[in-house]
């Protein structure tokens, strides 16, 4: 087996002296033949006299043309070494090497990311769209010249790639190059691996065994496949809405310039709340899709709070929900004109809040959403150029879009599944014709219960014989705004700290004016 060690960061972040340190260390001499193949001159150079090793190859790449599957099979059949350490160009996308088909007994073992500490920050704001290939797909970070807790550094590896460890002083950094490199203890830990594949395939095996069990216990069994059908009921709602939502934020993304979209809303900034709230009549899709667009407007620069607000208004003023209200409720358009009215006074409370609050994207967009912003297609470069490389990137951007949105919808839907079940239907029910109680039970079902924004309004519409029509009507407006499925999708863009506050002033925004409108709707009391 060779094992192949990737090395990468920009340009002077002490890719080679991390080589030579790792290449005089005793362990190294264990090593029959050992390759290095290096993307770019850097300043400092490699010292032979002082390497550990005395059978040590050294190649130069000019270009990412040259990582390709026929340099692995000529250096297999040529030079056959046992360990290959690259390091790799700063400005190469990973997926370049990762993407290479290698030789039989060839594997990438490890990608370890050099950064210097001091200088990161401004690397990160000015060019963290190149670094997010990299830096995503590492399994350590090593830091030059120390990275406090509150570094660029570590919030960008958390936001990014949490699975990395992050290795700050000479200690730590000489712990993981020995686990990952000294033959001893690569052999030591594949011994470890093996009992914790056994324990893995024991665990399958007793998960497997209580699946088998479940149609023994009726009750169980009856439950599981009512889990099993509200989760794919969620999820054939969502992932449609999910994906046109992905597309059109790719498409903002590659074809609109960030100046226009700022320029929209900063030309008239008393008008820039309605314009925002104006704007999902132009999105007839419901509020799954429209979170990754909100996402793409404030990594494009549009300020936070109009785009909070196109994201709270879109599923109460986009036709294909007005039009689903009106078939909820035949005969009744003031249902309709209840859920416009009530969306769009909420969304642009929240808003105005916000906005008072002095929120700005740039400090609550999650690390890897703000690197990703400037990037057409978040790291992943098109291989055509012209007409052909721009719809290449809609592409590589949506698909993108749609898998680190998915995982969240996923999960939403689960847990939501699993609620529905578990949680008594009777806490929902016999609540009295008071208003305060059923307020807060119908926000409480439409935070749990997740439903679509284009078919929540017939679920309100059964709970008609249950609860007070303002009631009713919070659980219609304020489900697509604060649902546990959207605010785990809004949590992979934002900080998860934003979203707690942003949840926290809809809530409070939403229990005084439902309680005033029952005030003022004929038979409510308080």
């Amino acid at each position: 087996m060779t094992r192949i060690e990737v090395v990468c960061g920009f340009l002077g972040s002490g890719k080679t002296t991390l080589l030579q340190h790792v290449l005089e260390q005793d362990y190294m001499g264990s090593y029959r033949r050992i390759l290095i193949l290096q993307c770019e001159d850097g300043a400092a150079g490699f010292d032979a006299s002082r390497m550990k090793n005395g059978d040590v190859l050294l190649d130069q790449l000019e270009s990412p043309s040259k990582i390709c599957a026929e340099l692995f099979f000529k250096i297999r059949s040529e030079l056959h070494p046992d360990l290959i350490l690259i390091e790799y160009n700063g400005t190469w996308p990973m997926e370049r090497l990762l993407s290479v088909r290698m030789p039989k007994g060839y594997r990438i073992d490890r990608i370890l990311f050099c950064a210097d500490a001091s200088t990161f920050g401004s690397y990160w704001k000015n060019a963290g769209s190149l670094m997010l290939s990299q830096l995503g797909n590492a399994d350590a970070v090593c830091a030059n010249r120390g990275s406090g807790p509150e570094s660029p550094l570590r919030s960008a590896v958390g936001g990014v790639n949490r699975s990395a460890a992050i290795c700050t002083d000479g200690p730590s950094t000489e712990k993981y190059l020995s686990q990952v490199l000294d033959p001893e203890q690569v052999k030591e830990a594949g011994k470890w691996q093996k009992i914790g594949e056994l324990e893995v395939a024991v665990l399958a095996a007793v998960i497997l065994f209580f699946l088998t069990q479940i149609p023994r216990y009726p009750d169980l069994y009856t439950a599981v496949q009512s889990v099993q059908m509200i989760f794919i009921g969620i999820l054939m709602q969502a992932v449609p809405f999910l994906l046109i939502g992905a597309f059109v934020s790719a498409l903002l993304q590659v074809y609109v310039p960030d100046e226009s979209l700022v320029r929209l809303f900063a030309k008239h900034p008393l008008l820039g709340f309605p314009l925002a709230a104006v704007l999902g009549v132009f999105f007839p899709i419901c509020d799954c899709g429209i979170v990754p667009i909100a996402s793409r407007l404030a990594q494009k620069g549009v300020p936070l709070p109009q785009a909070m607000v196109f994201m709270l208004a879109a599923p109460a003023v986009n036709p294909v929900t007005i039009l689903s209200t009106l078939y909820a409720f035949p005969g009744q358009p003031q249902y309709a004109l209840y859920r416009i009215g009530l969306g769009a006074l909420i969304a642009l409370a929240a808003g105005i809040l916000l906005s008072l609050f002095r929120f700005r994207s740039a400090d609550v967009l999650s690390s890897r959403a703000a690197a990703a912003c400037s990037c057409g297609a978040d790291g992943c470069a098109p291989r055509h150029t012209g007409r052909a490389g721009r719809m290449e990137s809609v592409f590589i951007t949506a698909g993108q879009e749609f898998l680190s949105m998915g995982r969240y919808i996923i999960g939403g839907s689960l847990l939501c599944a699993v609620l529905q079940q578990t949680v008594p239907a009777s806490l929902f029910l016999h609540s009295g014709s008071a208003a305060v109680l059923p307020v807060f039970l119908m926000l409480l079902a439409a935070f749990f219960l997740s439903v679509c924004s284009t078919a929540n309004a017939f679920i309100g519409r059964s709970f008609l014989n249950l609860f007070p029509a303002p009631a009713v009507m919070g659980f219609i407006v304020m489900g697509p705004m604060l649902d546990l499925s959207n605010l785990l999708m809004l949590s992979g863009s934002f900080q998860k700290k934003f979203v707690a506050r942003l949840a926290g002033i809809l809530l409070g925004i939403a229990v005084p004016v439902f309680l005033l409108f029952s005030l003022l709707f004929k038979g409510g009391s308080l």
